[in-house]
């Protein structure tokens, strides 16, 4: 047993396998089931399991339901909520949005955008859906109402000469649009600070480029084995793959139950 109180956990890489949209499944169906198994004993030693995510609350109602989670981080660190009691709600300002939606129309890369609750693309967009997302079509030209973050998928990395906006890598090929440091440490913290927690009772588990601040927030990181290099060096720990029973290995490893 350990004195820690929080385990943060990325979904994407970490707690699901990776989506695909050649091949659509849900993201529960992406759990490996030791997982599931895993968070039920977190919560019956008095962990409390967090979800840290790029996305949406709409796009994890399903899995939150699933595994009995009621905190998360959605958003990348812009929508937070802990034992269901919302903590914070950030989004674009209008204007923002109207000058990343110029900037990608203008090179021709579709989008999609995002609201706490909801995923949104236009009529005559040819953004791809993964099987987890839900689209809903809008109006061409359209731009829903408190927008919080918006997804691109690019082969490679870049960058949005636009003042305070960020492209954050969240899986591969899968970049989220966001205000600049928007990360997930800052939901970590905002728990961190409501429920008066030392960092060093709280652990994170991660794959990508924007686990990274969540990792230097916590006490302990936990790299999955499908991790990017970068994440590995940085990490306490690096377990097995997420479809090698991963958490439950890095689990049974730290004794945590």
């Amino acid at each position: 047993m350990t004195n820690f109180k929080l385990a943060f956990f990325d979904i994407d890489g970490t707690l699901a396998e990776h989506s695909d949209p050649k091949n659509q499944t849900t993201m529960l169906q992406r759990v490996p089931e030791s997982t599931k198994l895993a968070i039920k004993n977190l919560k019956s030693v008095g962990i409390e399991p967090i979800i840290a995510t790029g996305r949406n609350h709409g796009m994890i109602r399903e899995l939150l339901d699933a595994l009995k989670i009621d905190s998360f981080i959605a958003n990348n660190g812009r929508y937070v909520v802990f034992q269901n009691k919302k903590v914070s709600h950030d989004t674009f300002d209008h204007e923002q949005v109207k000058e990343i939606v110029e900037y990608f129309d203008h090179r021709k890369i579709d989008y999609c955008f995002e609201t706490d609750d909801h995923l949104f693309i236009n009529r005559n967009s040819k953004f791809l859906d993964d099987g987890s997302m839900g689209l809903e079509r809008i109006g061409e030209g359209e731009i829903p109402s408190e927008v919080i973050q918006m997804i691109v998928r690019s082969e490679k990395s870049f960058e949005i000469p636009i003042p305070k906006i960020q492209a954050v890598k969240v899986a591969p090929r899968v970049y989220d649009i966001t205000m600049e440091n928007s990360n997930k440490s800052v939901g970590v913290n905002k728990i961190l600070t409501a429920m008066n927690i030392d960092a060093n009772e709280s652990l994170a588990f991660g794959d990508e480029e924007n686990d990274i601040e969540m990792f230097n927030a916590v006490g302990y990181g936990v790299s999955m084995g499908n991790g990017i290099d970068e994440i590995k060096k940085l990490s306490d720990y690096v377990t097995s793959d997420v479809s090698d029973n991963g958490i439950w290995n890095a689990c049974k490893y730290l004794n945590l139950f």
